[in-house]
C-alpha cells in the first residue's frame, strides 16, 4: 500500500483542519450505478466531469461528524499531481490492487478500479507501465468545493437562483427609483422655468400695452418713452426675476416692480431707481416715468 492510500477514509490533518478523502470517478459513471452518485466537479478542459458515491459522503460524516470530505483523484487533480502526458498512473492498495486514472492526448479520460492487477476498462493496461501516486500530505491543496449529497447541491442551486433574483429585483428597483427621482427632477425645472417664462411674459405685455396704446391714442404731442422702456430693459437684464405689479400703465409718474434679493440695493446700480426691501426677501423698486428726461 502506498502511504497516499493510507490517508483514505481517515481524517487527515491539512492547514490545522481534519479532512477525509474518498475514492472518486473521473469520467462517465456506470448507467446502473448513476442514481447512486452526486457530481463533485464539472467537466473542464483538461479534465471529464467527476462524481462521487453519496453513500460513502453519509458514512463517512456519520463516522467522523463535522469533518469535510473530499475526492481522492479530484484533490490529486486539482493539487497538480495527476500528469495529464502519462497514460496510466495508479494509487496502490496493494502490490496488486488499487486505484488507477487514464489520461490521453493531454486530457485525463476515465478512472477506476483494479484487482489483483487486472484492468476491467482495458485488458492492455498493464501495471509495470503504471505510474504511481504518492504524494505527502504537504503536497496537497483541497479543492475550493467539498463533497456534498444531492440534497445540499440542490438547495445550494436555489439559495444561488434565489439570490441572483434578489439581486436582479433590487437593480430593477434601483433603476426605478432612478427614473422616478429623474422625471420628479425635471418637473420641478420644467415648473420654474414655466413660473419664470409666465412672468417675463407679463412684463412684457406691459411694455407692449404701452406701445399699443402709442399707437392707437392721438396725442398733440407724440410721448417718447423709448428711455423709459430702456431703463426698464436695463433693469430686467440685470434681475431676471423681476416681476411687475399690475394695473401699471406710462401714463402713470412711476412704474412699480418686485426683483428678488441678490444681496445688492437695485437703487444703488441704477440711477432711476428708488428701492424698498420687504421681508420676503425681495425689492420693491420703483422706476420713475422722468427717467425718460434724463
Amino acid at each position: 500500500m502506498s502511504g497516499f492510500a493510507e490517508y483514505l477514509r481517515r481524517p487527515v490533518r491539512i492547514l490545522g483542519e481534519d479532512v477525509v478523502f474518498i475514492p472518486d470517478i473521473v469520467g462517465p459513471v456506470p448507467l446502473s450505478e448513476q442514481h447512486q452518485y452526486v457530481e463533485l466537479a464539472p467537466a473542464t478542459n483538461t479534465c471529464p466531469a467527476i462524481h462521487i458515491r453519496e453513500t460513502d459522503i453519509e458514512e463517512i460524516r456519520e463516522s467522523y461528524p463535522n469533518t469535510r470530505v473530499f475526492g481522492m483523484w479530484h484533490t490529486l487533480i486539482n493539487s497538480g499531481l495527476v500528469s495529464y502526458r502519462k497514460a496510466l498512473q495508479v494509487v496502490t492498495l496493494s502490490p496488486q490492487d488499487g486505484y488507477y486514472i487514464h489520461c490521453d492526448l493531454g486530457r485525463a479520460e476515465f478512472s477506476g478500479d483494479y484487482e489483483a492487477g487486472f484492468f476491467a476498462a482495458d485488458a492492455n493496461f498493464n501495471l509495470d507501465e503504471a505510474a504511481e501516486l504518492d504524494p505527502d500530505v504537504d503536497q496537497l491543496a483541497l479543492p475550493e468545493t467539498e463533497a456534498q449529497l444531492a440534497s445540499e447541491l440542490l438547495a445550494k442551486r436555489k439559495e444561488t437562483v434565489r439570490s441572483s433574483w434578489s439581486h436582479l429585483l433590487s437593480v430593477v428597483m434601483l433603476v426605478v427609483f432612478s427614473f422616478v427621482g429623474v422625471d420628479f427632477l425635471l418637473d420641478e425645472v420644467f415648473s420654474l422655468e414655466s413660473a419664470e417664462l409666465e412672468n417675463k411674459t407679463e412684463l412684457l405685455q406691459v411694455i407692449q400695452s404701452g406701445l399699443d396704446k402709442l399707437k392707437t391714442t392721438r396725442l398733440t404731442e407724440v410721448p417718447n418713452d423709448s428711455k423709459m422702456i430702456e431703463a426698464i430693459a436695463d433693469v430686467w437684464n440685470t434681475h431676471l426675476g423681476m416681476v411687475t405689479q399690475s394695473n401699471q400703465s406710462f401714463q402713470q409718474e412711476e412704474l412699480s416692480f418686485v426683483v428678488p434679493d441678490t444681496g445688492i440695493n437695485p437703487a444703488e446700480q441704477f440711477s432711476s431707481v428708488s428701492s424698498e426691501y420687504n421681508p420676503k426677501g425681495e425689492w420693491t423698486i420703483k422706476i420713475k416715468v422722468n427717467a425718460n428726461e434724463y
